[in-house]
């Protein structure tokens, strides 16, 4: 009987830790800046993509993007709040300037380069 107990406060212990930490872990939904541009900081780096490549408004896969290839001035760089990668770019032939994930980036030359 007394071993029955207390494998029930264990059962109801481990029941009370196993709630409070999905409480937690819960939390406001973390909102992402998709606004975020930088002058040229870094003059003289450049990066190149195998293939067309999500030219991102901001550091972050979901924010809205369009599809450039091949060559890129590098303004400068950033790690995002998870910890990914990210160039600020100005795409070369079009002009067009965002945020490239560095997963997607072939090679990079030039730098060291600039933190944005």
């Amino acid at each position: 009987m007394i071993k029955l107990a207390s494998a029930g406060r264990v059962l109801a212990g481990a029941a009370l830790v196993g709630s409070s930490l999905a409480v937690v872990n819960m939390g406001a939904a973390h909102a992402i800046d998709c606004s975020q541009s930088f002058p040229d900081r870094d003059t003289n780096s450049v990066l190149w993509t195998d293939g067309s490549v999500p030219y991102h408004t901001g550091p972050a896969g979901q924010c809205a993007s369009v599809n450039k290839s091949g060559h890129a001035n590098i303004f400068c760089y950033k790690y995002n709040e998870f910890g990914n990668l990210w160039y600020y770019a100005k795409d070369t032939s079009s002009g067009y300037k965002g945020w490239v994930f560095s997963g997607n980036v072939a090679s990079t030359a030039g730098g060291p380069h600039a933190r944005c």
